[in-house]
């Protein structure tokens, strides 16, 4: 019963979910759609109120016991509590404009220095990627240093005119988008299979199982 009584409550509240999504017209239906995404909601806040607790709890122990860059888990700490803080007792609203201040000042700022510092990797990566080994290295090779040369005032300098830019976003709109739309399509149905195999209770990992 321990994983019967979910597998049930997950079939009827998915498909709940699934036919307040399409179908229309049903007053009921709306009504008790708009209930679950309530439910959803402050299950959600319970979530994060979890990943709050164990993050205190593994960052505490690092700087209890001074290991290794213990002074970034006291730093995480402060801001993290910092912005409970600040947003149940100061700022109450997501219009406060002390909101749209720290996301220029220190989350605007923060983010920049993560990607930058991926810059590094992603060089790497593309170095290794972009090795002639086979025919299809070498489509991604010519490909990637067209748009580059594309992308810069350099490239129009180098080789002149408007070709290499014309060049540039014919490859990024037609194969690469193509390219994307299939990766997409593929992920979908991969979303939906994953979706069915939880609602008829085929996937339980997410009930402590094996899957099986």
């Amino acid at each position: 019963m321990k994983k019967e009584v979910p597998i049930v409550m997950g079939f009827i509240l998915g498909i709940s979910i699934i036919a307040g999504v399409f179908v229309t017209g049903v007053p009921w239906l709306t009504t008790w759609k708009n209930l679950l995404d309530e439910w959803f909601l402050v299950v959600q806040a319970w979530a994060v109120a979890v990943g709050v607790v164990n993050l205190t709890q593994i960052h505490s122990r690092r700087v209890s016991q001074k290991r290794e860059g213990w002074f970034y888990s006291v730093w995480l700490m402060i801001c993290m509590f910092g912005m409970i803080v600040f947003g149940v007792f100061i700022a109450k609203s997501p219009q406060n404009e002390g909101w749209r201040w720290m996301y220029n000042q220190l989350i605007a700022p923060m983010n920049a220095t993560v990607y930058s510092t991926l810059v590094f990797y992603i060089g790497a990566a593309a170095y290794r990627a972009f090795r002639v080994r086979n025919l299809e290295a070498t489509v991604l090779l010519v490909a990637a240093v067209i748009l580059m040369l594309g992308r810069v005032p350099l490239g129009k300098v180098l080789l002149g005119g408007t070709w290499i830019e014309k060049t540039a976003d014919w490859i990024l709109n037609v194969p690469n988008s193509a390219g994307m739309r299939g990766i997409q399509l593929g992920a979908t149905l991969g979303a939906i299979a994953t979706a069915l195999r939880i609602l008829v209770g085929i996937e339980r990992g997410h009930l402590g199982g094996t899957g099986e």
